[in-house]
Parts: C-alpha cells; sequence; structure tokens
C-alpha cells in the first residue's frame, strides 16, 4: 500500500490543535492532487482555530521536498503549504518559519506532545508502517483509535512486492476489523497487477464491509447522532505492471451480509474489469451512487450493482442497444405522478446498433430519463441496406425523448468493414429533414468507410434517380472518404435486369467529393456503365485496378476507361474477372477497338476469356490470335504485359500453340505460353 492518507477528521479542542503539518517520507509525497484532507486552521484569532476539510490543488517536487499546497472547501477559502521533505527521518515543517522538530521513537515523546498530535502524525503512515509499530500503539490505544479515526483515504497497492505480501497476510476477517476502524473513510483505492485482477479483491471488499460497520456503531454511540450515516465517496480500481511472477491465490469473496450494507454516501466506482462482476453479488445499497465505469460487466451483473441507486448520471460500459435496455431494467419504474431514478441520468456508455433501440428508449423513460441525456457515444451501422436507415431513424427518436437537445455532443463510430451505399440516397424512407444526428451519422459512415458502392436495383429503373432529393444533397456533398479503397458498381441481391434495359444514371454521384485514397474501380454490373463512369471522375490520378464483370460489354468497358481521361494512370486493367465467369469471344468480343488519346496509361491488362465449344478449335485459335495481335497494336499508353487466361475444350488447346507458339513476337511484344488449373495461358510482355 503506497499510502494510508493522513486526512485528519477527528474533533480536538482548539488548544492542542497542531498547526498544518505533514509527516516526512522516504517516499517523494504521499499526496495526490485532488486529495481531501483535514487541517487546521492558522488564520482565524487565537483560541479559535479549527479543524477544515482542504483540497490538494498542487504538488511541486524539488531537490530533497515537496511543497504541497492545499485550499480550505468553502469557508474562507483558506490557503495551506505543507513541506515535505524526501528524508527517512519524521521532520515536521510549516508554512510558516518555525525551528524543525524531529521526533525519535526511540526517546519518550516531548512535554506537551499530547495523544491527539501523535495521532496526527502517525496518521500519516500506511498501514504497513502502522503494523510495524503495533508494540508502541498498545501502549496508546487511544492514540490507535485516533490515527485510524483521522484516515481518509487508503490505498491497497498490490503491485510492490513488499505491500502486496503485507495485504495477502491479511485474513478478510482481519481486514473487516481495519475497516471498522476506518470510520471517515472517503476514498478507496485497489492497484493490481495489470494481469492479476482478483488480487486483494476480498481484501478491499472485507474493509468496505467492515467501514460500514464501523461507522454504523460510531453514530449509534452517545454524542455522535450528529455524524453523517455515510462517508465512503469513491471506490476507484486500477492496474499497472509487475515484475512478480508468483500465481495469485484464488479469490473468494466471504459470505455476504444480510441485511446487505448500505453504503450512502457512495458516488463513483471507477476502473472496473470483468473480475470486479463479483461486487454484484453483494447486493451493496448504494442510493448515492452517480457513476460507474466499468467493462465487460454481463448486463445482469451491471444491472444487479445499479438498482439501487436514484441518482445514477453515467455509467460506462460497451454494449448494444437491446443490452443496455436490459441493465436498466433493474431499476424501478417510476411511481406515478414522480420522476424516476433515472432522472438525472446524463450519459451512457457506447450503445451498439441493434434492433432494439424502441425498447431501450421505452425502458429509460419510464424510468425518468427525459430530456436529461447530455451527450451520446453510438456504433451505428455502416451506411448499407435500408435496414441501416431504419437504425438511424430509431437513435434519432431515442434522442428527441431522452437527450437535453437535438445538439448535444454526439460521438459516431461506424463500420469500416461494410461498404457505404450511395443507392440508400434514394431510399424512400430518406427523411425529408434529416436531424444533425442522422447528418453526423451519415458523414462519419463515410469518413470511416473503406468501401464505396453503388448497387443497382429495380428501384433504380422506376423512379428518379436523375433528380435526388435537396436533403440527399445536401448530405451528399459534405462527405468525406478519407479511407477508401475499393469502390465498386454491382447489381442489388436477387436484381436481374429486364431485357434492353437502360444503364440508370444515380446525379447524387456527381455531388460527391474525390476518392483520395481509391485504388480499385469495379464495375460489375451490365448496366453500370453510367454509373461506373461517374464514379471514375472521381478516382485519384493514380489507380491500382480497373476491373470489368463479364457481363460489361467492350464498349461500356471502353467508356469507363474514357472517363478516367488521359490524365490518369492505371496499373492493371482486369476483365471477366468476377463470380459469373469468363467473358466469351461470342459477346462483343473482349478488346473494344484501338486504344486512343482519351484513355489513361495502362501497364498490364489480364483477360479471363472463354472459348465456347461451338467454336471450331482452328477458328477459335484464329480468333485468339488476331484479338491478341490487335490489342498489343491497339497503341495503348505505358502498356508493358498482356495476360491471356484461356478456358478451352477439346483440342482448342493445342491449335492455339500451333497458331501463336512459344517464344514469337508481336510487334514490341514476346509471347510465352503456360498452363494452370485446367486453362492456358498466354502472356505477352514489352521488350526491354
Amino acid at each position: 500500500m503506497r499510502r494510508l492518507s493522513g486526512a485528519v477528521s477527528v474533533a480536538s479542542s482548539s488548544s492542542a490543535l497542531p498547526h498544518g503539518e505533514a509527516m516526512a517520507s522516504a517516499a517523494p509525497c504521499r499526496y495526490r492532487e485532488g486529495s481531501r484532507v483535514q487541517m487546521v486552521t492558522n488564520e482565524r484569532e487565537k483560541g479559535k482555530q479549527r479543524w477544515v476539510k482542504a483540497d490538494v490543488y498542487r504538488i511541486d517536487e524539488s531537490s530533497g521536498r515537496t511543497a504541497v499546497y492545499m485550499r480550505e472547501v468553502g469557508g474562507h477559502r483558506e490557503e495551506f503549504k505543507v513541506m515535505v521533505p524526501h528524508t527517512e527521518a519524521t521532520a515536521l515543517t510549516n508554512a510558516n518559519p518555525q525551528p524543525p522538530m524531529v521526533w525519535d521513537d526511540s526517546k519518550k515523546a516531548p512535554a506537551g506532545f499530547g495523544d491527539d498530535h501523535l495521532a496526527s502524525v502517525i496518521s500519516f503512515m500506511t498501514a504497513r508502517e502502522l503494523s510495524a509499530l503495533a508494540p508502541l500503539l498498545k501502549q496508546w490505544g487511544q492514540v490507535r483509535k485516533g490515527a485510524f479515526q483521522q484516515h481518509t483515504h487508503i490505498d491497497i497497492d498490490c503491485t510492490p512486492d513488499g505491500d502486496r505480501q503485507f495485504w495477502e497476510s491479511i485474513t478478510p476477517e482481519e481486514a473487516f476489523e481495519l475497516g471498522k476502524r476506518l470510520i471517515n473513510l472517503t476514498a478507496l483505492s485497489l492497484v493490481q497487477p495489470r494481469y492479476e485482477r482478483f488480487c486483494c479483491l476480498d481484501i478491499m471488499t472485507s474493509i468496505v464491509e467492515g467501514h460500514v460497520a464501523g461507522r454504523r456503531e460510531a453514530r449509534e454511540k452517545e454524542g455522535q447522532q450528529h455524524m453523517a450515516e455515510g462517508s465512503l465517496e469513491t471506490i476507484k480500481f486500477s492496474s499497472s505492471i509487475t515484475t512478480t511472477s508468483t500465481r495469485p491465490p484464488p479469490c473468494y469473496l466471504p459470505p455476504p451480509f444480510a441485511p446487505p450494507p448500505t453504503l450512502p454516501s457512495l458516488r463513483a466506482v471507477t476502473g472496473a474489469v470483468q473480475e470486479h462482476s463479483v461486487l454484484a453479488e453483494r447486493g451493496w445499497k448504494m442510493p448515492a451512487l452517480e457513476c460507474v465505469d466499468q467493462e465487460e460487466w454481463t448486463t445482469s451483473e451491471l444491472g444487479r450493482f445499479i438498482k439501487s441507486s436514484s441518482s445514477l448520471k453515467q455509467v460506462g460500459g460497451h454494449l448494444r442497444d437491446g443490452q443496455w435496455a436490459t441493465v436498466f431494467a433493474h431499476i424501478p419504474m417510476a411511481a406515478p405522478g414522480q420522476s424516476g431514478p433515472l432522472r438525472q441520468l446524463e450519459r451512457i456508455g457506447v450503445i451498439k446498433h441493434g434492433i432494439e433501440t424502441a425498447r431501450l428508449r421505452d425502458v429509460l423513460t419510464l424510468r425518468g430519463c427525459l430530456k436529461s441525456l447530455k451527450r451520446l457515444d453510438v456504433e451505428v451501422p455502416a451506411f448499407a441496406e435500408t435496414t441501416a436507415l431504419a437504425a438511424l431513424l430509431a437513435f434519432d427518436d431515442l434522442i428527441n425523448v431522452c437527450c437535453v437537445s437535438p445538439d448535444v455532443p454526439i460521438t459516431v463510430k461506424g463500420a469500416e468493414w461494410v461498404p457505404f451505399e450511395l443507392s440508400l440516397f434514394y431510399a424512400d424512407t430518406f427523411p425529408p429533414r434529416p436531424s444533425p444526428f442522422i447528418k453526423v451519422a451519415i458523414q462519419e459512415a463515410a469518413r470511416q468507410a473503406s468501401h464505396v458502392v453503388y448497387r443497382l436495383s429495380q428501384h433504380d429503373l422506376t423512379h428518379p434517380i436523375v433528380n435526388p432529393s435537396q436533403a440527399a444533397v445536401d448530405i451528399a456533398k459534405c462527405l468525406s472518404f478519407d479511407y477508401v479503397g475499393y469502390v465498386t458498381v454491382e447489381n442489388a441481391d436477387g436484381f436481374v435486369p429486364p431485357p434492353d434495359s437502360g444503364s440508370p444514371v444515380p446525379d447524387i454521384i456527381n455531388r460527391l467529393q474525390h476518392f483520395p485514397r481509391a485504388r480499385q474501380l469495379r464495375v460489375y454490373s451490365g448496366l453500370g456503365a453510367a454509373a461506373g463512369r461517374l464514379l471514375a471522375e472521381k478516382m485519384p490520378l493514380k489507380v491500382g485496378t480497373v476491373a470489368f464483370g463479364s457481363n460489361v460489354g467492350a464498349e461500356d468497358r471502353r467508356g469507363v476507361l474514357e472517363a478516367l481521361g488521359a490524365g490518369r494512370q492505371v496499373a492493371e486493367v482486369c476483365v471477366g474477372d468476377d463470380l459469373w465467369g469468363a467473358v466469351s469471344f461470342t459477346q462483343g468480343g473482349p478488346f473494344g477497338g484501338r486504344g486512343s488519346n482519351s484513355l489513361p496509361a495502362i501497364s498490364d491488362i489480364e483477360m479471363y476469356l472463354e472459348v465456347l465449344d461451338e467454336l471450331e478449335p482452328a477458328g477459335a485459335a484464329e480468333l485468339v490470335s488476331s484479338g491478341l495481335t490487335s490489342l498489343l497494336n491497339a497503341g495503348v499508353r505505358g502498356l508493358g504485359r498482356v495476360r491471356l487466361w484461356l478456358e478451352v475444350h477439346g483440342d482448342v488447346g493445342d491449335a492455339i500453340w500451333q497458331v501463336v507458339p512459344g517464344d514469337t513476337s508481336i510487334g514490341d511484344f514476346t509471347i510465352h505460353h503456360g498452363r494452370y488449373a485446367g486453362e492456358i495461358v498466354l502472356e505477352a510482355t514489352r521488350g526491354s
């Protein structure tokens, strides 16, 4: 344990009050910024000094000592400064210049150095240090009692070997008795090895429950009725890397109390992880609990842990909408005419999209969460399929009902591995007046997406996609596609285009910004030529691959390449590399004419071709030869290699070998043969 903080809180006569003092330690300082302590006033009239609460607001390290600055909470806002030497001696230093006083525990205490002085000094020691002074403390039982009562902060640090051995040597029963003495405890911290998050959890639990019992006994004593029912305000979990390699013993918490203890002042439990979810079994009553920060608790564990609170402001976690609904369903609903226990709820952890956002909204509102949320963190579905719009609209309804305003800060995370679907801008359910949330959600989905797709469907043939709605245009023109690497045009699942259908022209593409990192343009729909041309204009100057499906005609392929323009460079054009088979020689030919100045520079061309059975071997071989020769002599700028993958049957392969023999030359290109998985390969490479 690094510190059992020396915040002094026991009443004492004004004549015996020490000035603002701190005990020296080998450690640089036992305080932390934000710690609350008890100090004795210096600026009141003589005889009117008293204990006051003060917050540590600044710590200055220097050679040999540390300056601790504190400010009174409320009242006169008196300032305190305590100098803590970095020595093994227990020198007491004051902000007011006075001769230093050194206490040697081998000698008798100085005259006038009363038990309350000594208790104040000893209260700055850790539990481990106090245990070493047990023989001394037994001589002054009141000193020991006063020292423990003055502690308001306790750190259980299991990472240093010495401290860990100390804490693991304590039984839960002994920890409970220690907690009973800490009647003024306000903050507890448990520091565990990163991979041993059960370590000392039983000790921490016993100290908390012992504190509850000890404070209850103190309040029941005569003269203590003025004491508040509770004092413990925060429980903090954290982890640290340790070199200790010993396997921790199993953690068995003592049986829960019946009835469960009440922690009326506990406001925050932070840093909790999955192992700490056993606290839900304790049944603690925490009516003032405001903040719970946790990871990996189940919905049942988290719900049971927070159900007694009527003061919740923040609950951390990462759950789906339906899971959050299950968590908050553990909390009682608002009674008729009452505001409800969730009336102060300001923030929920990350809400991952699901199909139960409406249920979450209802659970929250029935428990008083109406216009109270001050921010929202959501994981929205990718902007794909109509279910995405339905999910966004459901979130929008939740915001309108539960958030203080539609303009609350909203953090949106999308699914970058799912395509951003442009055709949704034409969906019948696209809102005519999108809310700020829907705008932000679509913008974030675009910004995080790695893939943009336009899926053609019957809707594109029957609706005026040439004229998108103004709402769609306003959002589309503001989108940035920072991480998009793939751009695709394809048919929607199950869509079979009617014969002689024209190629739809989705004007929404014209309103988009460019795709600065896109490296692949893929047109896999026979109706996708127009959309492909529009998307080609949004590609960067250097493109890795332009791919065409087998159902895209030669003229359509050429149109897309011309839309890229002469100013672009394409590393590879691939034809027929899709799930629908290779390009047939009998369907318009694979090559589509000569090169021109309007085409981009192309380094490689790769084609997957099918030679049908109805062609005679000699005729098929001649067709392959003439087509390859035409392509190599077409004047395509930058062309360095052409590879043809030929799916042939019967004697066609041998016929091709005869017509196009290996190592023959066509212009500047040399032809090589090969076979791979039942296909023959013709590869033409330009000579250096």
